[in-house]
């Protein structure tokens, strides 16, 4: 019986790179969204058959979590420049406009930059580190470090992302500007990480006072 021929490994075709294969897929996931791309729709955007896209991409998941390194570096530098020789209220201000102004443009890479987190990409957890470094900075000039600058980190991602998010989807009906809200939201995050406690020590609610007076009988 005669063996079965096996098919030769996919070339990469002349002149196209993986960052190009990348870029492509990042502009689709931002025209398209992000859960509507498909290997066989970055194929044809290239111009390419679908084998010859795996000489670049391992599989979906691969390219997605590509994107997700490249959206993840490109948010780092904006917010990296926007709050260069500033800081406090000003570096916090400027660094929440440029994390806004970014997942407004690229909406789909802006989803990627959460959603497909690679752990073991060096290039994509350095991306991630720089983002990190920027909210640290700002932090500090709020004279907060520690367990303090961990939740007030939180605190300040938590409030960007769901303004964002809610944004993005066009979930803000009242026709008053999103621009004076979300103004109003970074005087808000200003005035907040300006009380923050320092011990950034837990406030006992009714459930934990009630709990403590039992356990204290």
């Amino acid at each position: 019986m005669p063996s079965k021929t096996r098919k030769p490994p996919a070339r990469p075709r002349a002149g196209l790179s993986r960052k190009a294969v990348v870029d492509t897929g990042a502009t689709l996931v931002d025209r398209d969204g992000f859960e509507q791309l498909t290997m066989a729709s970055l194929a044809k955007e290239l111009g390419i058959a679908l084998p010859s896209l795996y000489a670049h991409v391992r599989s979906l998941e691969h390219l997605r979590q590509q994107i997700a390194a490249l959206a993840t570096g490109e948010l780092g530098l904006r917010m990296s420049e926007a709050i260069e020789g500033r800081a406090r209220s000003e570096a916090l201000f400027e660094l929440g406009r440029a994390y806004r102004a970014y997942a407004l443009q690229h909406p789909g890479r802006y989803v990627a930059s959460f959603t497909a987190v690679d752990t073991t990409d060096p290039e994509q957890l350095e991306a991630g580190m720089r983002c990190i470094r920027c909210i640290t900075a700002v932090m500090r000039g709020y004279e907060l470090v520690e367990a303090a600058a961990t939740d007030a980190a939180r605190f300040l991602r938590s409030s960007l992302h769901g303004f964002v998010s809610i944004e993005r989807i066009e979930g803000f009906a009242h026709p008053r500007s999103r621009e004076g809200s979300f103004e109003a939201l970074l005087l808000a995050l200003d005035r907040a990480l300006s009380t923050w406690p320092s011990d950034s020590k837990p406030v006992a609610t009714g459930a934990t006072r009630t709990k403590s007076k039992k356990s204290s009988r």
